[in-house]
């Protein structure tokens, strides 16, 4: 039997094991406390760096509490990019503040940074993040890496137009432009009113040569029907049926697009143009003139009244407004072909020399005339000008 001395004793040690078990369970909480979380492992993956083996055997430190965000009025970019760090370490599974840490680095242009992040967590953020995903692969060139996240959207909602769209321009960078024509479509389809898909079908049949003018009408008559009369549309429409042919719905058009907003130099032109083009010459004259003198900074305005002009040998007048053109618009070549063959006209050679050249540096078709002028000038003898144009001009090719 256990006498009182014995029982005693038995005691004492079940209280010394007791002790000894609460005294080891804090460095087990301590050992685990080691283990990363997935945010600790992006930042290391996005710096490239490896954990340092003398810190792995030194204590975890224990996790910091939430900051307390300063008003928005005052908190950088930095700071507000440190603070949702430091939440997420907090809370490491919480996706709506990776979504915020992510658009913060999309709009400190760090998109590889935004990848490494969505991606590690593409199972649980939410279409607005997985857009973003997508969109930062666009600003790095990287198509197929686009086409990945969008069809985790679409794998969830196949009439994600918003998806589509962006799919579209995946499929343009991949210079598939029939299959980024079916998703614009699909997008418009989709929404009737969401212009990104609009605008990129509009960009895939302006790099048609010539310009798919048909596509493009159809395309901006639905805009308007859609989304409303605004006044680009209309301004697009009228340049449009101006460059088909298609006067009288061109006039109409533009006197819309010029009611809507009269403050653009575009509709006015066109409207000359027009006016040109169904021989009402007085009119064309008039209103040309009036869209060169209310918009100065135009080269649209100036090349056309300059060629009006130069098409009725008023050769001096028309090297003027080309010479705006040119200053309007250093690159125009269309304004400095005006300017070099309307100063030949009137003999001025050394200013149709360097125009000519400029003409051809910003478009090579222009070496035809560049040449024909060198004929003319052979053809006259004219020894002091001939060899500096041959000279020129044979640089000048396609």
């Amino acid at each position: 039997m256990m006498n009182g001395l014995n029982f005693n004793r038995f005691l004492f040690i079940l209280f010394l094991a007791f002790v000894s078990l609460l005294v080891t369970e804090p460095t087990s909480a301590q050992t685990l406390g080691q283990e990363k979380d997935e945010f600790s492992l992006f930042e290391e993956e996005v710096n490239n760096s490896t954990p340092d083996s003398k810190k792995a055997s030194k204590p975890a430190a224990p996790a910091p509490t939430a900051a307390t965000p300063p008003p928005a009025s005052t908190e950088t970019s930095d700071e507000k990019i440190e603070r949702l760090k430091k939440e997420i370490r907090t809370g490491p599974k919480n996706v709506a503040l990776i979504g915020q840490l992510a658009e913060e680095l999309y709009k400190k242009e760090q998109y590889e940074k935004v990848t490494l992040l969505l991606w590690k967590h593409v199972d649980k953020i939410d279409r607005k993040s997985l857009l973003l995903l997508a969109r930062a692969h666009e600003k790095r060139q990287e198509p197929s890496e686009m086409i990945r996240a969008l069809n985790v959207i679409l794998g969830k909602n196949d009439k994600d137009f918003e998806s589509y769209s962006l799919m579209g321009n995946a499929h343009v960078l991949l210079r598939k432009n029939k299959d980024a024509m079916e998703d614009y479509k699909k997008a418009v389809e989709l929404n009737p009113k969401y212009e990104p898909a609009y605008d990129g079908l509009i960009a895939l049949y302006e790099k048609r040569v010539p310009p798919n003018l048909y596509e493009l009408r159809i395309l901006f008559q639905d805009m308007v029907q859609n989304i409303g009369a605004r006044p680009q549309y209309l301004r697009r429409l009228c340049e449009i049926n101006t460059m088909d042919g298609t006067y009288e719905p061109a006039i109409q058009m533009c006197k819309d697009a010029i009611a809507k907003d009269p403050k653009v130099a575009d509709a006015y032109v066109y409207l000359g143009v027009c006016y040109k083009a169904i021989g009402e010459d007085k009119t064309a004259l008039n209103t040309l003139k009036k869209a060169s003198q209310d918009f100065p900074q135009s080269e649209l305005a100036q090349y056309h009244y300059g060629k009006l002009l130069e098409d009725q040998k008023n050769y001096v007048e028309a090297m003027k407004l080309y010479k705006k053109g040119t200053e309007a618009d250093a690159q125009a070549a269309r304004s400095w072909l005006g300017l070099a063959t309307s100063s030949f006209e009137i003999r001025k050679f050394e200013l149709s020399l360097l125009a000519y050249k400029n003409a051809c540096k910003y478009d090579k078709k222009n070496a035809v005339a560049f040449r024909r002028a060198t004929t003319i000038l052979r053809n006259q003898k004219n020894s002091q000008w001939v060899g500096k144009f041959e000279e020129a001009s044979e640089t000048c090719t396609f």
